[in-house]
């Protein structure tokens, strides 16, 4: 457990995380948080970024099969 101190930052506060919690949890400045009152806890997670780019990012399994969608029976450009 990390100890941080509540600063006056414009008309709000703010806390500082810890390099190694940031570090451990992937998070760099400009990253987005989400900030949420439980009972009487204030719950700060990451808000990640669920693009297929994001998804795969750690991947290193095997590749798919590419799926046959069959021919195009509409307007779609294929």
């Amino acid at each position: 457990m990390s100890t941080t101190t509540l600063t006056k930052w414009g008309n709000s506060q703010g806390v500082i995380i810890p390099k190694s919690i940031c570090d451990h949890l992937g998070l760099k400045p400009g990253d987005k948080v989400s900030v949420t009152l439980i009972d009487d806890r204030i719950s700060i997670e990451p808000e990640r970024e669920f693009t297929l780019t994001a998804l795969m990012q750690n991947y290193d399994g095997p590749m798919p099969e590419a799926y046959d969608w069959g021919e195009p029976r509409g307007k779609e450009l294929w």
